[in-house]
C-alpha cells in the first residue's frame, strides 16, 4: 500500500454564503439472534451507504453539507435544512428507523397513517417518558419530511440496477398532521381511541421507497438499531455489514470508515477519530456482532486499517434475516392479489408493479398443485418432486414451468424429474411453449370484441419467429451453413473470447440467436447462390479461428481470485489507464455497490464482475 500524502486527503471546505452555511467534504467511496420476527425492518442502500444523517453534535442552523466523490466535484450528496433548521441528526435517524417498522406493519402501503404514540412505542420509549417526547418527535418529522437531498451521480435506483447518472432532489419523505375535523370518512377509522386528537399520514418518497419494495436494501432487526445508544455504533454495523456480504473476514482503512459514517477527517486528530471507532468496536463486540476486531496502525494512523471478524453463527443470523423478511413480503403479495386489491389512488403503484413482477415466481401450493396436474400421474410418487417444482417456479416463473410440465407429459418420458429439470435447464421446450403462447393470444384476441390491432405484438413477434424457422428449414444446406457461420462470427464477436464453453452456449442458444441475428439482418432472406461461393471455400473453423485472433488483438482479459475488493480495484484502474478519470471513478462506485458494471468506455466495451471468494472478471473489449 502506497504512503498517504496529506496534500492527498479530502479536505472539508466551509464557504460563507451568507444566511446559510454549506460544508463541503469528500468521500471515499470504495467498499444475535433475533427474538422478534415482526421487528425486521427494510433499510434503502442509499440510507446504509451515505451519511444522511448527521453524527456530529454540533450542528448549526441553515449549515448544508455537500459530500463530494470525486476531486472534480462531478458526483456529490447536498444535505439541504429548510431555512433556519439544522440537517437531520440522531434523533431523526431513530424516528426513520421506527416509521420504517411502522410501514411493515402496515405491509408496505407507501401512505400509512401513525401517531406519535406509535412512533415512541417502535422506538422503544417507555410510556411513561412518552409526554416529554411528543414536542421533539413532531420537530423530527417536520425536519425528516422538509431537508431535501441533491444527489448528483450518486443515489443507487434498483430499478435501474445502478447510480442515477443526473441530478436527483429529493426528501426523505412527506408528512400531514390530520385532525378529527379534517379527517376524512376514511381517515376518521384512526379516531377511534378518542384519546388519539392527530393522525399523521406518512409517505415515503419514491426513490427510496422502491429500493425498500425491489431488491435495493439491506434486513435489519430495528429493534437492535435502537437499542444502539451511540449513533456511530450503529452507522459502523450497518455498514461492515454490507461491505462483508458474507464473508467472515473483512480488512478495510479506517479513513473509509472515517469519511462514510462520516467522523472528523482533522489529520492533526486522526489518532483520536480511531479511538472512536475502536469504542464502537468493542460495542458491536460486548454485543456479540463481530467475532472481535484488530486495528492496525502500519507506518502511521493515517494508513491504518480496521481487521473485522466473523463467526458463521453471524452468516447464519444475516441469512435468516433476510429469508423472514422474504417470507413475509411474499406472503403479503399473494395476501394482496387473493384479496383482489388494486391500490387504486392508495399510493401503492410501486407495490402493485412488484406484485406483477414477484407474483409469478412466488410457489404457492396452488401453484405447485396446477403444475402436478399437468404431468403423468405418477409424478406424485416422486417425493423430491414437490421440492424441484418450488424451486422451478422460483427460477423460471409459474407459466413456463407448467407449459414445461404439458411438454413433459407428451414426451412420455420414464424419467419424470430427470427430464422434467433439463427440458426447463436446456430449453428442451421452448418451441413448444412458443406454440401454446400463440394459441393462448390468438384464442384471447378472437374473444375480445372491438380491439385495435397493435404494432409489435407479442402474436406478431412470434409470427415471424415461425417465418424465420420455416425459412431456415426450406433453404439449402450451404446457405442454411453459410448464415449459421456469420451468426456463431458475430456471437464470438460479442463474447469476446472462444471456449468450450462459448461452443456450448452458441449450441444451446442457436435458434434464438439466428431469430435475432436474421430480425436485424433481413437483406439474408433474398440471399443469391452467388452471394455463398466464397464461404463454401472457407470452413466454420476458418472462420471461427480467425475471429479468435482478432479477439485477442482487441480483448484485455483478467479473471482471478482477489483476496479483497481493493486489489480488485487496483486491477481496474491498471486496465482503465489513461481514460477519462470521472468515467472511471463512475465504474468503481458502481462495482463497489452491485459488484458488477457493464458498459462502454471510449470506444471500448467493459465487463466488471466481483465475486467473493471465486474468480473475478475484467474484460476490456475494443469496438468495431
Amino acid at each position: 500500500m502506497g504512503k498517504l500524502k496529506g496534500s492527498d486527503l479530502p479536505l472539508n471546505e466551509i464557504i460563507d454564503t451568507g444566511p446559510s452555511e454549506i460544508v463541503e467534504k469528500f468521500l471515499d467511496v470504495s467498499e444475535i439472534e433475533n427474538e422478534r420476527n415482526n421487528s425486521l425492518v427494510r433499510i434503502d442502500i442509499n440510507m446504509i451507504e451515505y451519511p444522511l444523517f448527521t453524527k456530529s453534535t454540533s450542528k448549526k442552523k441553515n449549515q448544508i453539507i455537500r459530500y463530494f466523490f470525486n476531486r472534480s466535484k462531478e458526483a456529490y450528496i447536498q444535505v439541504n435544512p429548510t431555512s433556519g433548521d439544522y440537517i437531520p441528526g440522531e434523533l431523526e435517524e431513530r424516528v426513520f428507523i421506527a416509521l420504517l417498522k411502522i410501514m411493515r406493519d402496515k405491509k408496505y402501503s407507501n401512505i400509512f397513517y401513525t401517531t406519535i404514540s406509535e412512533i415512541l412505542t417502535n422506538m422503544g420509549i417507555a410510556q411513561e417518558s412518552f409526554k416529554g417526547f411528543y414536542g421533539r418527535i413532531g420537530k423530527a418529522l417536520i425536519r425528516l419530511s422538509q431537508t431535501s437531498y441533491t444527489f448528483k451521480n450518486s443515489l443507487y435506483s434498483n430499478k435501474i440496477k445502478g447510480i442515477i447518472e443526473e441530478q436527483v432532489n429529493t426528501n426523505i419523505m412527506n408528512i400531514h398532521s390530520i385532525s378529527f375535523k379534517q379527517a376524512n370518512s376514511i381517515e376518521k377509522e384512526h379516531f377511534k381511541d378518542r384519546r388519539v386528537k392527530e393522525i399523521i399520514k406518512v409517505s415515503i418518497s419514491d426513490h427510496f421507497y422502491d429500493n425498500i419494495i425491489r431488491k435495493g436494501y439491506l434486513v435489519y432487526d430495528s429493534q437492535l438499531l435502537l437499542s444502539m445508544e451511540n449513533p456511530i455504533t450503529r452507522a459502523l454495523y450497518m455498514l461492515v455489514n454490507k461491505l462483508r456480504f458474507n464473508r467472515l473476514y473483512l480488512k478495510v482503512l479506517s479513513m473509509n470508515l472515517i469519511k462514510r459514517i462520516p467522523l472528523s477527517e482533522n489529520i492533526q486528530k486522526i489518532a483520536r477519530t480511531i479511538k472512536v471507532l475502536e469504542k464502537s468496536c468493542e460495542e458491536l463486540k460486548r454485543m456479540d456482532l463481530i467475532d472481535h476486531y484488530n486495528i492496525i496502525k502500519n507506518s502511521k494512523w493515517l494508513e491504518s486499517e480496521i481487521e473485522f471478524f466473523f463467526d458463521q453463527k453471524h452468516n447464519n443470523l444475516k441469512q435468516s434475516y433476510f429469508y423472514d423478511d422474504k417470507n413475509h413480503f411474499d406472503n403479503l403479495l399473494i395476501t394482496h392479489t387473493d384479496s383482489g386489491c388494486q391500490g387504486q389512488g392508495d399510493g401503492n403503484t410501486s407495490f402493485e408493479t412488484v406484485k406483477l413482477e414477484t407474483f409469478d415466481k412466488i410457489p404457492t401450493d396452488e401453484k405447485i398443485e396446477l403444475v402436478f396436474k399437468e404431468l403423468p400421474i405418477k409424478a406424485r410418487e416422486l417425493k423430491t418432486l414437490p421440492k424441484a417444482i418450488k424451486d422451478a417456479i422460483r427460477q423460471y416463473g409459474f407459466e413456463t414451468v407448467k407449459y414445461v410440465a404439458e411438454y413433459v407429459t407428451k414426451q412420455k418420458v420414464g424419467n419424470i424429474r430427470s427430464y422434467f429439470l433439463q427440458a426447463l435447464e436446456k430449453g428442451w421446450a421452448e418451441e413448444y411453449i412458443l406454440s401454446r403462447k400463440i394459441n393462448n393470444t390468438t384464442d384471447k384476441v378472437k374473444n375480445e370484441k372491438n380491439i385495435k390491432p397493435i404494432e409489435n405484438t407479442e402474436v406478431e413477434l412470434l409470427d415471424r419467429k415461425i417465418d424465420i424457422q420455416l425459412f431456415m428449414e426450406s433453404i439449402p444446406k450451404e446457405k442454411r451453413e453459410y448464415i449459421e457461420n456469420l451468426v456463431y462470427k458475430d456471437y464470438i464477436k460479442e463474447c469476446g473470447m472462444e471456449t468450450k464453453i462459448q461452443k456450448m452456449a452458441f449450441s444451446a442458444a442457436k435458434e434464438s440467436l439466428i431469430f435475432d441475428y436474421l430480425n436485424k439482418n433481413e437483406n439474408l432472406f433474398d440471399l443469391g447462390e452467388e452471394n455463398i461461393v466464397e464461404v463454401e471455400n472457407t470452413t466454420e473453423v476458418d472462420i471461427i479461428e480467425s475471429t479468435i485472433e482478432k479477439v485477442k488483438i482487441e480483448t484485455e482479459l483478467r479473471e482471478k481470485q482477489y483476496k479483497n475488493i481493493s486489489m480488485f480495484q487496483l486491477d481496474i484502474l491498471e486496465l482503465l489507464d489513461g481514460y477519462d478519470v470521472k468515467e472511471v471513478d463512475k465504474i468503481i462506485r458502481l462495482v463497489n455497490i452491485t459488484n458488477y458494471f457493464e458498459g462502454e468506455i471510449e470506444g471500448h466495451h467493459i465487463i466488471i464482475e466481483y465475486k467473493d471468494g471465486e474468480n473475478s472478471l475484467i474484460k476490456l473489449t475494443k469496438n468495431n
